[in-house]
């Protein structure tokens, strides 16, 4: 669904950026130069478009409640984010460690240090080169949601993986 989206979206920025083409022999001409660009945009595949983006985040990784254990259901999200890493090899990678509101700001920020060291380990021991990767703790000062419920709080505890341009 997201590649016919994406794929709806690029056809549509390309007509909407052709320019009006002048009647004569070079209305061919326009047409053959436009078509080109539309098939390699299709063509590439959409994870590495979102890839090279500076500061995407490729992965989040959840952790339980007072946790820094990676969870057995978030390895394919590890192995997910080493790829990328690897296919990426000249991007730094950022690992963002948050929490729930829950506890003071001093626990929070080492909570949150000890996820996004427990992410960079699961990292490195897959083979990704820990001289590219830093950690840094939001501890509770990033929330993505901030509804009342275990849901939202489920959110917040998390990992983020995030490619930057190697500057």
């Amino acid at each position: 669904m997201k590649k016919v989206f994406f794929s709806f979206l690029v056809v549509l920025l390309f007509a909407g950026c052709a320019k009006k083409a002048i009647m004569g022999d070079s209305d061919a001409f326009e047409e053959e130069a436009i078509q080109p660009n539309v098939v390699e945009a299709l063509e590439e595949p959409l994870e590495t478009k979102k890839a090279l983006a500076d500061g995407t985040v490729i992965a989040s990784i959840f952790f339980d409640f007072d946790k820094f254990e990676i969870r057995s259901d978030m390895q394919s999200e590890i192995d997910k984010s080493v790829d990328i890493a690897k296919e990426n090899d000249e991007m730094k990678i950022l690992i963002e460690g948050n929490t729930d509101e829950f506890g003071s700001d001093e626990y929070n920020f080492a909570l949150g240090n000890k996820r996004a060291l427990a992410v960079k380990t699961a990292l490195i021991t897959r083979g990704v080169d820990k001289k590219k990767m830093q950690i840094v703790s939001f501890g509770k000062t990033k929330p993505l949601c901030t509804e009342k419920t275990n849901e939202c709080y489920q959110k917040n505890r998390r990992g983020d993986i995030r490619l930057l341009l190697n500057k």
